[in-house]
């Protein structure tokens, strides 16, 4: 019973003060890169990439051509919604939202293509903005992303998207579309959740204290 009143009083405190660690300005988030992308191309791998995202399957789309990555691989990455402020921005690779925004609009079409060369000329232009050229075609590549900065200029948003930039050196900055991934409770719920769950515990406590000085009458 000791054991029982212990868990039930130290669990809520638990969750009041793991809560916040999610709450603040930065969104922690861990990748996994199985080794799967879509398909070859000029001896790189264009993406989706296969993997996980916090334990749950995603595809991830790599805007990022200056670092390299192996499959098996797991690191820490500073999700950041498209949707906020430039300001916000400043923990990326490139500090520019405007950039990101284009990249998506670019992830966005090469979706909708229908041949692998296509696909393969968006995702070019996508890694251009990291210093890679398209092997293929520098006119095509040049028209894609003047199409990309008129949609972000006319009112593309980029909602839903989120850029995942990794802690440290190792690790390829992603996009990744979330609403396809199965997410934890937000930090707000866990503090709600764990302020009910004290409530409840100092109830169990007071009515344990009661039954603990409970004093027998004697039989008359």
């Amino acid at each position: 019973m000791n054991s029982l009143k212990r868990i039930v009083l130290v669990l809520p405190l638990m969750l009041l003060v793991l809560s916040p660690a999610k709450a603040g300005s930065k969104n922690i988030d861990t990748v996994y890169f199985n080794g799967q992308y879509a398909f070859g191309d000029n001896g790189v791998g264009i993406p989706p990439y296969g993997g996980t995202l916090n334990g749950n399957p995603a595809e991830f789309y790599c805007v990022d051509f200056t670092h390299d990555i192996k499959g098996g691989t797991t690191w820490y990455v500073d999700a950041l919604n498209l949707n906020s402020s430039a300001s916000a921005f400043g923990g990326t690779r490139l500090d520019n939202k405007t950039d990101y925004l284009e990249m998506a609009w670019l992830i966005t079409q090469m979706g909708l293509a229908s041949t692998q060369a296509l696909k393969a000329d968006y995702q070019w232009a996508v890694w251009s903005f990291t210093g890679a050229t398209d092997p293929y075609s520098k006119s095509v590549e040049t028209t894609l992303l003047n199409e990309a900065s008129f949609a972000v200029k006319h009112g593309y948003t980029g909602a839903g998207w989120e850029i995942l930039t990794p802690i440290g050196t190792y690790g390829q900055e992603f996009l990744v579309d979330p609403p396809q991934i199965a997410t934890t409770p937000e930090p707000s719920t866990m503090l709600l959740f764990g302020a009910g769950l004290l409530g409840v515990s100092f109830a169990l406590r007071k009515k344990w204290s009661a039954k603990g000085s409970k004093v027998e009458q004697p039989q008359s």
